[in-house]
């Protein structure tokens, strides 16, 4: 079940990014603080990438992640990670050490010990969050491309639905 949550996040913002121009893509939104759909885009990417790659290593650290700006500037390239994470996230759970950070001013950072299945827990709200920021550029944008339920939480979703049958 936590698969089918993320890949359905997942399969979301793929199929937001086949409606996009790259032009929309990579505008900059003032509500946003000037990020644009790509730059939220890349950062999703981005963390499900140290959840994945954690699972080889036995290690997540969100904290040193690998950047890349190509994420946020290529619609398409973005589009074809997202596809390959989908593909590689379901895997039997295992314990790993998630790498955070200390206080300002510390040195070391410390580990704390975490799953992987919490970790795609996470990444699925982290993606949840990220989608309803961009939701606030396509609105922005004055797009109509997705549907009232993009970027909501699946909790949100069903108590909406339990109110309206009230």
């Amino acid at each position: 079940m936590i698969f089918l949550q993320l890949s359905q996040q997942l399969q979301s913002l793929s199929r937001l990014l086949l409606n996009l121009t790259d032009e929309q893509f990579t505008k900059k939104v003032a509500h946003l603080g000037n990020s644009s759909i790509g730059g939220h885009t890349r950062h999703v990417i981005e963390l499900l990438q140290c959840a994945i790659d954690g699972y080889s290593t036995g290690e997540v650290d969100y904290v040193n992640r690998k950047r890349n700006l190509l994420l946020e500037t290529d619609r398409m390239f973005a589009l074809s990670v997202l596809q390959q994470q989908d593909g590689f996230i379901k895997v039997p759970d295992r314990k790993l050490n998630l790498v955070v950070e200390q206080i300002e001013g510390a040195v070391e950072l410390t580990k704390v010990t975490t799953t992987y299945y919490r970790e795609v827990v996470y990444n699925t709200e982290h993606t949840i969050h990220h989608l309803a920021l961009i939701k606030v550029a396509i609105i922005d944008m004055k797009l109509d491309i997705v549907d009232n339920n993009f970027g909501m939480a699946y909790s949100t979703i069903k108590y909406q639905a339990s109110v309206a049958q009230a």
